[in-house]
């Protein structure tokens, strides 16, 4: 099983991380590794992705970087959540727990809450594995020891960024993420996101259903104000009388600190004032939608998106074991994550 947290949360954590990552056991045949190899997946070294994938009721979200080395090599750094991998009811004071990060500065002071594992300063998991490229343009993972082979269309006919789409994993499964030769260690701010324009891509959710949606997300920055501090997003639509009618979300990222790491918390009014009337922010007994996400950087450094996943544990009910997948990127960068 792939390294995992340690301690008396730790154990918590390590059983999410184990759990949602251990995939059948395959064979190591196929195409060799690239060693030797001068290039890198699309010309790039640095990729975040996001993937959903397992069985019904059983479905593990992922949310990694990778990088790559040119000897055929690749290291994995990545954070992963089970929706089954939680017992009895009313787990969300450990599944979603504070990030570390609060709304300072913004109109109202709010705590922004973040997947277990997530926190602030806390470190990913590390796998590693070969890579190779097949028919051109699929790049193929095998991973040490030999999970199923993942493999990906790398798309490069974008300049200075390389897009990716998930083709095959364990039990199928959805995924995106992008690749670029900016650092894997480095991140913008949240004022430079807040420059951006609409951010937009697919989707893929399960409530612990048998069956898992397939939709659009998007993300504007007009939406939001910046908080004086430079390390916050607040939704602007929170405010009236009625409290019902808001809608929370939160977004925290400090690359000082946390390098791409995005937080995002979410919440409709009218469920928040349902577990905790009366009160402004996001509830503390529900702890909203909990999402975690990496910045999609071009070349330069730029800004140009985020992969995310949600991880909404609580109770394995409908509605209560929530986990997604996704991506949000540039409008000139969607096509390359589709195609």
């Amino acid at each position: 099983m792939r390294a995992a947290a340690s301690g008396v949360v730790g154990a918590a954590l390590a059983l999410l991380a184990q759990l949602a990552l251990v995939p059948a056991a395959a064979g190591t045949t196929g195409i060799a590794a690239a060693s030797g190899a001068t290039a890198f997946p699309g010309g790039r070294k640095t990729f975040v992705v996001s993937v959903m994938d397992g069985k019904p009721q059983a479905l593990s979200v992922r949310l990694a970087t990778y990088e790559f080395k040119a000897d055929g090599t690749v290291t994995e750094r990545y954070w992963a959540w089970q929706q089954n991998a939680i017992s009895g009811k009313g787990n969300a004071r450990w599944t979603k727990p504070a990030s570390g990060y609060r709304t300072t500065g913004c109109q109202y002071t709010c705590p922004i809450r973040t997947p277990a594992g997530f926190q602030k300063g806390r470190s990913p998991h590390v796998f590693t594995g070969r890579w190779s490229m097949e028919q051109g343009s699929v790049l193929a993972i095998r991973w040490t020891p030999a999970y199923p082979v993942e493999r990906w269309k790398v798309d490069t006919s974008r300049d200075e960024i390389a897009g990716l789409r998930l083709l095959s994993a364990r039990d199928g499964g959805h995924g995106w993420g992008a690749g670029s030769n900016a650092p894997a260690n480095r991140g913008v701010s949240l004022a430079q996101v807040y420059k951006s324009d609409w951010i937009t891509g697919p989707f893929v959710s399960n409530v612990y259903s048998p069956k898992s949606s397939v939709a659009w997300v998007g993300l504007s920055a007009r939406d939001y104000r910046l908080c004086n501090t430079g390390t916050c997003l607040q939704g602007t639509k929170m405010g009236g009388s009625n409290r019902s009618t808001w809608y929370h979300s939160y977004l925290a990222a400090n690359p000082a600190v946390d390098g791409r790491k995005v937080y995002w918390n979410n919440q409709t009014g009218v469920v928040q004032q349902l577990e905790n009337p009366n009160t402004t922010c996001i509830s503390a007994s529900g702890g909203g939608h909990t999402n975690a996400l990496l910045q999609v950087l071009d070349d330069n450094g730029r800004f140009a998106g985020f992969v995310g996943v949600e991880a909404s544990l609580n109770q394995r009910v409908y509605g209560q074991a929530v986990v997604a997948a996704f991506a949000m990127v540039t409008p000139s960068l969607l096509p390359a994550i589709e195609s």
